[in-house]
């Protein structure tokens, strides 16, 4: 795919793409952004990727998936720092969890280099400094749903990529 057919994909798919994301999400913003990330990804994987039904089927299914990944993030995000808070509190081998700890905040602060720019930035602002959404959103003059996103995307990619820690 070159950048012509990219560009005429991008007419032609965008407004149902983002519809679909809307529908779920209820989020003019985060639609916007989740679409965006769709398409970057079309791009840059467009040498690897295969399509075995037509190009708008594709990005409706993705769309669907990435708003139901979104929602499933968010909603079970609370639950699991609940849950880890809960696990840290009955612990009785000090030495062994302070081993663990040093070696997934390693592998935090290596993964959160990896992270777009933007995103690197809102989830230190976030978990570094201890700001809230608001706070951050003042800070880089981006509104509040576009720093949850941005949260969204960095505390999806650390639970990808910290399974051998669960």
């Amino acid at each position: 795919m070159d950048e012509q057919e990219f560009e005429v994909i991008y007419h032609n798919c965008w407004k149902s793409v983002f519809g679909i994301i809307y529908h779920y999400t209820g989020d003019e913003e985060i639609a916007e952004e989740i679409s965006q990330d769709l398409f970057a990804s079309l791009w840059e994987r467009r040498g690897k990727i295969v399509i075995k039904t037509t190009i708008g089927q594709y990005l409706n299914r993705a769309a669907k998936l990435e708003a139901f990944d979104y929602l499933r993030s968010s909603t079970n995000r609370i639950k699991h720092i609940n849950c880890a808070l809960q696990d840290s509190c009955t612990s009785h081998n000090c030495t062994e969890e302070l081993v663990l700890f040093n070696e997934l905040n390693e592998s935090v602060n290596l993964l959160v280099n990896q992270l777009p720019c933007r995103c690197r930035e809102v989830y230190r602002l976030s978990q570094e400094q201890g700001k809230n959404n608001k706070e951050i959103a003042a800070v880089l003059l981006i509104s509040e749903k576009t720093v949850e996103y941005h949260l969204y995307k960095a505390i999806s990619f650390l639970r990808t990529n910290l399974q051998q820690f669960y």
